[in-house]
């Protein structure tokens, strides 16, 4: 008992496995990674320095920016337009309404190039088709009674101008007209004024067919053919005899 606390004494065996450490634990063995020697054949390559001159002076290979030079109005002018033309086809084909635009613009020069081709004019066609409530426009400015239709469309005709000959042969019908007082011939009227003018019958209704071959020679531009003039001139010739 040491001052008044009693001690007990421990086996030898416990006191000895608590101080001796454990070598599993603490210490491993060393491992041998030892291997066959490398025997490889290394072969030593060196750059040619012929070849190397060769790619240096190759011009496709050098990659240095040129000396800048200071922009002019117009290449700044290019410029923008390049980015304008590239932002609005982009759009164009990102965008429902930008496809619409497109299709629409390839409809309208498809139509053009057409009528380029047929060698129509078109606001005479555009014009011909809208001139009914147009009275601000003068077709015909001639004074048509001051005018000798027979011998005017003769020299026409002699002169083989069938698209001009068409023109006079309607002023004639309209000067017939206007000498029965079957319409009020004024300038600025169109055309399709007179046709209007008439009551129903067959004197309007040729007086129809005739505007009909004006709109297509004059409005159209289409050039009239020997053939096609005799036609004209039959049916004016027909139209004629219902007047007298």
């Amino acid at each position: 008992m040491l001052g008044g606390i009693p001690v007990f004494a421990q086996p030898d065996s416990v006191v000895s496995d608590t101080l001796e450490p454990v070598n599993d634990f603490f210490y491993e063995d060393p491992i041998d990674f030892s291997g066959p020697a490398d025997s490889t054949q290394i072969e030593v390559r060196e750059f040619s320095a012929a070849e190397v001159e060769k790619l240096k002076a190759d011009p496709e290979l050098i990659y240095t920016q040129p000396p800048t030079v200071a922009e002019t109005l117009w290449d700044r002018f290019l410029k923008w337009l390049g980015w304008l033309l590239d932002s609005l086809f982009d759009k164009s084909i990102t965008t429902d309404l930008g496809r619409l635009l497109m299709y629409t613009l390839a409809i309208i020069l498809t139509i053009v190039v057409i009528m380029m081709l047929l060698r129509v004019n078109a606001f005479r066609v555009f014009y011909s088709g809208a001139d009914a409530g147009n009275q601000n426009y003068s077709i015909f400015h001639e004074n048509i009674h001051e005018m000798n239709f027979e011998e005017l469309i003769r020299e026409a005709t002699e002169k083989m101008e069938y698209r001009l000959a068409t023109r006079l042969i309607f002023l004639y019908a309209l000067k017939m007209l206007s000498d029965k007082h079957l319409i009020d011939f004024k300038a600025g009227k169109t055309n399709h004024d007179y046709v209007e003018e008439l009551q129903k019958g067959e004197i309007k209704t040729g007086l129809n067919e005739l505007s009909f071959y004006f709109d297509y020679a004059w409005y159209g531009n289409f050039a009239i053919s020997k053939s096609q003039f005799q036609k004209v001139n039959s049916t004016f010739l027909i139209w004629m005899e219902k007047v007298r």
